[in-house]
């Protein structure tokens, strides 16, 4: 699969304001300490912007995979991380300070089905690292809710786009929910921006980049 990595790297072709060399640029562009926001990229490629509470990194799409449960992009960073989303949502991810496998849903609605339902329940597996947990079990609820202020969409006004909050049963007091912002493009609903917080302790979110409605 690193193939596909390394061909979107060294084709990119990303620059940054008064910096020309390849090298320099990609180091640049996918490091944690990056301003994302002022990069030119390539518009042949597509990119993801993935930032925690205290760091952003961009990635790179490498390939699109079909399984059985859906279409699964899969994200590369420089520095080594892989982020895989199934229509918007977690599929998988390594190098993180925590890391999800194996991710699976029974009874798990569409976009479409989400937005029309006032409440949806579901229940989705995974496998954790560290700690090697497996089959950790969540039964959650997802719902419609007004744009909130402690997002971090950017370069987008979240009140253009519909949102949907995601709560597990067996969260940890005082875990932020799930979140996901929809936008709909080319006639079909698609995830323009997500966060999750895959333990107590680490929460992340991932927007499609550049930013676009």
């Amino acid at each position: 699969m690193y193939k596909y990595l390394l061909t979107a790297l060294l084709a990119a072709g990303l620059t940054a304001c008064g910096q020309t060399p390849l090298t320099r640029t990609l180091g640049d562009a996918f490091g944690w300490t990056t301003n994302i926001d002022g990069l030119k990229l390539n518009p042949n490629y597509a990119y993801l912007r993935v930032s925690t509470s205290e760091r952003a990194l961009l990635m790179v799409l490498g390939y699109d995979d079909t399984l059985p449960d859906g279409p699964v992009q899969t994200w590369y960073s420089q520095g080594g991380q892989v982020l895989q989303l199934r229509d918007g949502r977690i599929h998988a991810t390594e190098g993180f300070p925590v890391d999800w496998s194996a991710v699976r849903y029974q009874d798990l609605p569409d976009w479409e089905e989400a937005l029309r339902r006032p409440r949806t329940r579901f229940i989705r597996y995974r496998d954790e690292m560290p700690g090697y947990r497996v089959g950790v079990f969540d039964a959650a609820t997802m719902r419609t809710i007004d744009p909130p202020t402690d997002e971090r969409l950017s370069g987008i006004d979240p009140s253009q786009l519909r949102w949907l909050e995601e709560t597990a049963d067996t969260a940890v007091k005082g875990t932020p929910s799930a979140r996901y912002v929809l936008s709909e493009r080319d006639g079909r609903l698609s995830v323009v921006y997500g966060e999750q917080c895959l333990s107590a302790r680490f929460c992340m979110a991932w927007q499609t980049w550049p930013a676009k409605p």
